[in-house]
């Protein structure tokens, strides 16, 4: 059968992200690493994962790479089949869909729940509002705006005080962390990227329940992150 993965072009950013780690969580430190590889297309979709070869990149044994893949399979990041051993996942137009279509619903709720306590408590607005500057103060390197982005969108999914909303944004963030790096390298404009956060964040604040309706939808499709990506998936997949 024809292999159908995606062409991932190498990105422009300097270095590797395959590098030794050093932390007491080191399962969830691998997991990040590797999702990072193939957020920089330093792993490509359907590639098959060597554990040995990520061992010696991440300078670390064998048992945490077995327990990140264990988290990235649990995410659906990585698959495992009896002939093939662990690979990437199939990352394709269905699967950005399908992405875009359950973060949408389970971040409108979150939304509005976290709006609540952003207006109860000054100090989670500031908790808020230095996520976005975080975002600000990473121009020049779209890896660490991305990983900023999703950042802003953990803060609010931990502000809605919502365990389940939690453990939901927990199995798909590592996701929308590929997804947004497949679109902001063809079609980057960071200045958007700050400044729709400070509206979402000024909507939150003073808007009604209608308006953070709207913005939700705005925000998660309206920058067309999503669509876009799986215009792009879509063409690399008829390319092959």
């Amino acid at each position: 059968m024809q292999n159908m993965s995606i062409p991932f072009v190498k990105s422009p950013l300097d270095g590797s992200a395959l590098t030794p780690v050093t932390s007491s969580t080191l399962s969830e430190q691998v997991a990040d690493k590797v999702v990072e590889a193939i957020a920089l297309r330093q792993l490509e979709s359907e590639q098959r994962l060597i554990e040995t070869e990520l061992a010696a990149a991440l300078q670390v044994s064998r048992v945490p790479i077995r327990e990140a893949m264990r988290i990235l399979e649990s995410q659906g990041i990585i698959v495992a089949s009896p002939r093939r051993g662990m690979r990437v996942a199939t990352l394709d137009g269905a699967w950005a869909r399908q992405l875009h279509e359950v973060r949408a619903a389970i971040e409108k709720i979150a939304a509005h729940l976290a709006a609540v306590h952003l207006r109860e408590d000054p100090a989670l607005v500031q908790r808020m509002e230095g996520c976005i500057a975080a975002i600000a103060q990473s121009r020049g390197n779209w890896l660490a705006t991305n990983k900023a982005d999703i950042g802003f969108h953990t803060t609010l999914f931990e502000l809605a005080d919502s365990a389940l909303l939690w453990t939901l944004w927990n199995a798909i963030a590592r996701h929308i962390l590929i997804i947004f790096s497949i679109e902001t390298y063809r079609d980057p404009d960071f200045d958007r990227v700050v400044e729709e956060h400070r509206n979402y964040l000024n909507v939150l604040l003073t808007g009604s329940d209608a308006d953070i309706d709207a913005e939700v939808v705005r925000h998660v499709a309206g920058l067309d992150t999503f669509e876009r990506a799986e215009r792009l998936l879509n063409q690399g997949k008829s390319e092959k």
